[in-house]
This record gives C-alpha cells, structure tokens and sequence, in this order.
C-alpha cells in the first residue's frame, strides 16, 4: 500500500521538526514521582480536569486518517456512523459509568472483572483487554504519514514510526503521556482549522460541495440502509469498555472530574469531527487524483492545496493525534501485561518486577500491532472487525461489574461468555477472509439468506438483494448474552449463584 510521497520545503520540515523535538522533550522530560506501579500506569490517580479532558481527546480521536477513509466511502454519513453514536456511549459512560470506575480500588478493566467473577476471569479479561489495547489502527496510520514524509516502503515506515513513537514511554509511563497528549490535542485542533479555514476562504462551500459525486455522499445517512447505521451505531458501544478510555477515567483526581470531563469531552469531540469530515468533503470534490486507499485522503489533500508552513501545521495535526492515541494504547496494552496477566498469574506484588514485564508489554503490544497493521490494511476493517471480536465478548461482563448486583451468576458462566463469544466473532472474522467477504456482508433476496463473496458484489451478481455488513461484533454479542442467560437461568432453577 503506497501513498503519496508529501513534498515539504525547508519551512515545512523546519516546522515538523520542531514539533517532533518537543513531543520527544515533553516525553523524556517526564519525572514520576516516585517508582510505584500506580504512579508509573496512573500518574497517580491526579489527572486534574484540563489535562484529563485534553488526553481524553487525543487519544479517543487518534482515529484521524481512519476518518478520512470513511469520509471516502460515506461522506458526510461519517458523522452519524462514526461520530453520533459514540456521543451517545460516552454520555450513557458519563452517567453511570464514570463516577463508579474512579470510586472503586481497581484501575483497569481486568481487575474490575478479576474482583467480580475471580482470577481467571481476570486474566481472560487482560488477554482481550491486550488484544483491544494493540494500537494496530493507530501504527498503520503514523506508517502513512512516516511513509508521505520518508518515501520509504509502508513495513519499514510502520516499524521505525512504532518504535521512535513509543521509545519515551519506557521511562515516564503515563505522565510522559498526558504531557504529550496536551501538545497533540493543541495541534489537531489548530491544525484542521488551518485546512478548513484555508478552503473556505479559497474554495466557495456552495460550489464544492455541489461537485461531489455521489449525492447520497452529502446526505445524513451517507446511502446506508438502516441495517447498516444500527450495525455501525453498535459499534459505538466500544466506548464502554475500551481500555485507554477507562484508564484515563480512573486516573482522575476524583469522581467528579471523571464525569465532568467526559462531558467536556463530548463537545470537543463534536467540533473536531465538524473540522475534519468537512475537511474530508473538501478533499473528495477537489482532489485532482484521488488516491487509491481512502487512508491517504487528508495526506493527498494537504500535498494538493497548502502552501509552505501551512501544510506543515496540518501535517503535525495529523501526527500528534495518531502518536497520542498510539502511545496511550501502548501503555495500557503493556500494563495489561505486566500488571493484569504476569503479576497476576505469578502472585507477584513486586513494583520493580510489575514495571519491568509492563516495558516488555509495550513491546509485545507493538510487535502485535506492528503485525496487524500490514495484514488489515484498512483503519475502518481494523475497527469494525478485529475491535467488534474483543467488544462483542467484553461489554456484557464489564457492564454487569460495575452495575450488576452481586452474586446473580456463577463465575464459570462469565468465564465461558467472554471466551466462546471471542472464539466465535473470530472464526467469523477468519471465515469471512477465506470467503473474501471482508466486510461480512449477508444478502437477503427472496427471504433467503447467504454469505455473497466480494468477487459477487463486483460482478453484479447479487441483483435486487439486499446486502447488510453484519460485521462481528453482533455476533460475539449474541454468543455472550445467550451463555450469560442461560447461566442466570440455570443460577435461578437451582438457587446456586457466585
């Protein structure tokens, strides 16, 4: 998957160069104060309401070429698939979520789950958890933008961009990293107003808008059926139980500033997704050659219309959202394994040992991701199916740890939901590869229904069948609620429970 190679004056490369050196400086600069596991994951549990709300921010939207990509298939429907329903989840989070998770003791997800339905529960939760926290989408995406600025191959560009974007997290953990997400949320802000702003005043709105082909493009659906925007809206329940934003919530300095936060979160979010999808349909009306994946929609734009300087800030929006969210994935994806799967199957209590196989998890988390990356070459596939196997076999346990009533259901039945629902969204997703189905289309035509190839979809075989993208988390959700019911009901015929 080759981009195109962005082409900088010395302006430009002045300008990206001093942003590297500060994020590198605020990251090395980092100084814990003391050697505690909880300092080095947490910060401490003190993240006040300014910086909680700009690293929630970053590292939420770290997406941003992934946004580009949708905006290529969906138009101004990315709103509603992409935007609106995570708005939702977080406000249902901010609700009943986010005072709970900074109240309790745990500070992850699998502790919550250990806590709950016991050890092996625990370390089930921290395999999934791990596999959600692997910032594969997020190392593609800084891969592109290594790859415009180097024109270097996409694997040695994925691999260099992983490891330099990621070497200060070794020393300061997550105070290194909320220092460089308040950088990277000024950046991605100014950056897309510097884009949006240019093309307004250069380009009449009217007039470019009017030139995008297919209408369906400027609507709010974006042609989606309504299979597809629910599917898509489902989807949004990853925010409950993604592991970079419930760290971030249990890092507050209280309970209040957990859920304020989110709020505030909400907003910005809202205004940056107006920035970057209206920069998105900009680039899908003027782009004289689009490029061949959707990823490289804002890289490609900025290269076609920015002059010197300009193109730099926008290009440094792009990189300090991506490196954000890609170091914040990092380090819950370490801690995951030093503290929630080694500490815990070792019983170990030992801070030293804790943060030495945490580092060794920041670098399985990149070699992983690293690997994922170059085989699912598409942020949006990344999200809807390898993010829908995790979610679909998470989001039922996590819930009910936090807001179930204790003792309704044995142990055993959480344990085997979360591990048959996995199991089975990724035999789907498997199955779906083998088939060349990527997007896990199901046709129905003449109330019948069956699994179409993409070799189908092109060649027009399918007719007047309605096609839907099932994707994998409906599954894996399925699967869980069904074994979670059952036990219940089994708890409930013979009075066992816990």
């Amino acid at each position: 998957m080759n981009g195109p190679i962005l082409h900088f004056s010395v302006i430009d490369y002045a300008v990206i160069g001093l942003f590297l050196a500060l994020i590198l400086a605020l990251g090395f600069s980092a100084k814990l104060r003391d050697n505690s596991v909880l300092q080095f994951i947490t910060a401490g549990r003190s993240l006040t309401l300014p910086v909680f709300v700009a690293t929630l921010v970053s590292t939420w939207y770290g997406g941003i070429l992934g946004i580009g990509e949708s905006v290529s298939y969906y138009g101004f429907g990315t709103w509603l698939l992409f935007g609106v329903p995570y708005y939702v989840f977080a406000l249902i989070y901010a609700l009943w979520l986010a005072k709970k998770v900074r109240e309790v003791d745990q500070i992850s997800i699998p502790e919550r789950l250990a806590m709950r339905w016991g050890k092996t529960a625990g370390l089930i939760g921290a395999i999934l958890v791990f596999l959600m926290a692997v910032p594969a989408a997020h190392v593609l995406m800084l891969g592109i933008l290594a790859q415009g600025l180097t024109g270097w191959g996409i694997v040695p560009s994925v691999i260099v961009a992983c490891l330099v974007g990621t070497a200060f997290l070794y020393k300061g953990g997550l105070l290194a990293d909320v220092r460089v997400g308040m950088l990277a949320f000024v950046m991605m802000y100014v950056g897309f107003a510097v884009m949006l702003l240019w093309c307004l005043a250069n380009y009449p709105l009217g007039e470019t808008l009017a030139k995008i082909e297919p209408k369906s493009f400027l609507t709010l659906t974006g042609g989606q059926g309504p299979i597809a925007i629910v599917s898509f809206f489902i989807l949004g329940a990853w925010t409950l139980v993604d592991p970079g934003f419930h760290q971030r919530v249990a890092s507050a300095k209280d309970p209040q500033t957990g859920q304020k936060g989110v709020f505030v979160s909400i907003g910005f979010w809202f205004l940056f997704d107006m920035l970057s999808i209206g920069t998105g349909l900009y680039a899908f009306a003027l782009l004289k050659s689009p490029p061949e994946s959707g990823l490289h929609l804002f890289p490609a734009f900025g290269e076609q219309v920015l002059p010197s300087g300009l193109k730099a800030i926008f290009f440094c929006g792009m990189l300090g959202t991506i490196l954000s969210a890609m170091v914040g994935y990092t380090l819950v994806g370490g801690a995951t394994v030093g503290r929630e799967f080694v500490a815990r199957l070792k019983n170990w209590a030992d801070d030293s040992r804790i943060k030495l196989w945490t580092r060794v998890g920041f670098a399985l988390a990149c070699l992983v991701a690293v690997v994922l990356a170059l085989e699912i070459d598409s942020v949006v596939n990344l999200w809807y199916q390898w993010g829908g196997c995790v979610i679909g076999a998470l989001l039922i346990p996590v819930v009910m740890g936090y807001l179930g009533k204790k003792d309704t259901i044995h142990r055993n039945w959480i344990v085997a939901s979360m591990v048959i629902a996995f199991i089975g969204a990724f035999s789907w997703l498997i199955f779906a590869y083998r088939t060349n189905n990527a997007y896990l289309n199901v046709a129905v035509l003449d109330g019948r229904w069956f699994l179409p190839t993409d070799a189908d979809v092109n060649a027009g075989k399918l007719g007047s069948a309605t096609v839907v993208g099932l994707g994998t988390l409906a599954p894996g959700l399925v699967i869980s609620a069904c074994v979670i019911g059952l036990g219940k009901l089994t708890g409930w015929r013979t009075g066992k429970h816990g």
